[in-house]
């Protein structure tokens, strides 16, 4: 029966959403659509999650729908973005009219016993990998005799992947890192609402009520960034951008997190910016975090989201020992997590 949700899971997401999908479910299944992938890796749930979903099985007064939020929570609160995968994306030429990016397979999705060890040193993940144990902590919750699944659903193109939830009273999408916008994994830290779930289908109303639950007395955005918005925007932008910056890091968020903040804030004034790579000096394998360029009143400015902090710059001069502006697959080798 389950199988019947997934194939109609499968037929909602492509009614309502762009892109060419597919599904990714743990080995042991008789789906042979092309649209189904098998995950080589064994799913687990990390020993913090495990925890808390422990606690969760035992807790009567919560519904299911509460605590798969809670989960959410406990992800969005305890880990970060590893936006190192972003610096190994490829980028594909081979249609001018269709330039894309792919992500390479050795980050987070083919892993062996040496890359699970290493992440246990840290809380950054990818996509992958937060899809991967949210999907299987949603499952230990589920109880047998109901027919809800959770399970992976991803591009094409290996370029992002979130949790799938459906069954007979809803199909929800669960997407707590997309790298395109304020994730809720940077949102949740701050306070603010969950903006990341997208529900196709609740014929009961019942995933939406725990969701409207949980905003309940949540804001959109921060009370400061809006007064400064108010007073600031359109009169002083620069000193805008940087009363911002200087909100952020009252927060000390991680270097994503102010990244991908700063960059709503600054195209939201409809300036270009150019990415560029800054290496993390002393840490024990080789990292890489965005950092942002851009122009502005005939000068030109760098958000360095490491030292997170807004000042003038010049590019030539930049240290190409540290900055990248071009990354390329193979730079170096990378073994580690």
């Amino acid at each position: 029966m389950k199988d019947e949700y997934i194939k109609n899971f499968y037929n909602e997401v492509n009614q309502e959403l762009e892109g060419n999908y597919k599904i990714i479910l743990e080995p042991g299944r008789k789906l042979t659509e092309d649209w189904i992938e098998y995950d080589p890796v064994k799913w687990e749930v990390e020993k913090p999650l495990q925890n808390l979903v422990d606690k969760l099985l035992k807790e009567n007064t919560l519904s299911l729908e509460e605590k798969i939020l809670s989960i959410y929570k406990f992800i969005c609160l305890n880990y970060i973005y590893d936006d190192n995968v972003l610096y190994f994306f490829k980028r594909d030429t081979s249609d001018i009219n269709n330039i894309k990016y792919i992500a390479v397979d050795w980050y987070g999705r083919i892993i062996d016993e040496k890359w699970k060890e290493n992440r246990k040193k840290h809380n950054r993940r990818v996509c992958y990998e937060f899809a991967r144990f949210y999907a299987k902590a949603i499952n230990e919750l589920i109880e047998e005799k109901t027919n809800l699944e959770a399970f992976m659903l991803g591009d094409k193109e290996n370029t992002h992947y979130v949790v799938g939830l459906t069954g007979d009273d809803y199909s929800i999408i669960l997407d707590l890192d997309d790298f395109n916008k304020i994730k809720d994994l940077t949102r949740l830290k701050l306070g603010l609402t969950i903006n990341g779930i997208k529900i196709l289908r609740d014929k009961s109303g019942k995933f939406q009520k725990a969701l409207e639950k949980f905003n309940k007395d949540r804001l959109n955005d921060l009370t400061e960034v809006e007064e400064v918005k108010e007073k600031l925007k359109g009169k002083d932008t620069i000193k805008y951008f940087s009363n911002v910056v200087d909100i952020l890091k009252s927060y000390n968020i991680d270097s994503q997190g102010f990244l991908e903040y700063m960059r709503a804030i600054i195209e939201n004034e409809e300036i270009e910016i150019e990415k560029i790579w800054k290496e993390i000096k002393g840490a024990s394998e080789k990292r890489y975090v965005r950092c942002l360029v851009f122009n502005y009143d005939d000068k030109t400015y760098l958000l360095d989201s490491v030292d997170q902090t807004l000042n003038t710059t010049n590019k030539e001069k930049l240290d190409k020992k540290i900055f990248i502006f071009d990354p390329q697959e193979n730079l170096y080798p990378y073994y580690g997590g």
